[in-house]
């Protein structure tokens, strides 16, 4: 990925804000047990505050949405075989 977009503010901003509502989305789904949909919005909110983390070099924050993220693949290679 280009480095100049990935430090653009508004680029930023924008993806934070999307990640955001992606996860908000999945934990909707999951209070009404719609799975595994939940599972997959859950998922890509995840990988991208992944992506965040390591962009703001934040470990803390990499190191958490990797591990929750771990667990939700676990869950959907549970499912699926």
């Amino acid at each position: 990925m280009d480095t100049l977009i990935l430090k653009s503010k508004s680029f930023l901003f924008w993806f934070e804000w999307t990640c955001t509502c992606v996860l908000l989305i999945g934990v909707g789904l999951t209070s009404f047990d719609i799975f595994p949909l939940n599972i997959w919005f859950l998922l890509f909110g995840n990988i991208g505050w992944i992506l965040l983390g390591i962009v703001w070099r934040k470990t803390s924050l990499i190191v958490l949405q990797t591990v929750i993220t771990v667990i939700y693949v676990a869950g959907l290679i549970k499912t699926y075989i």
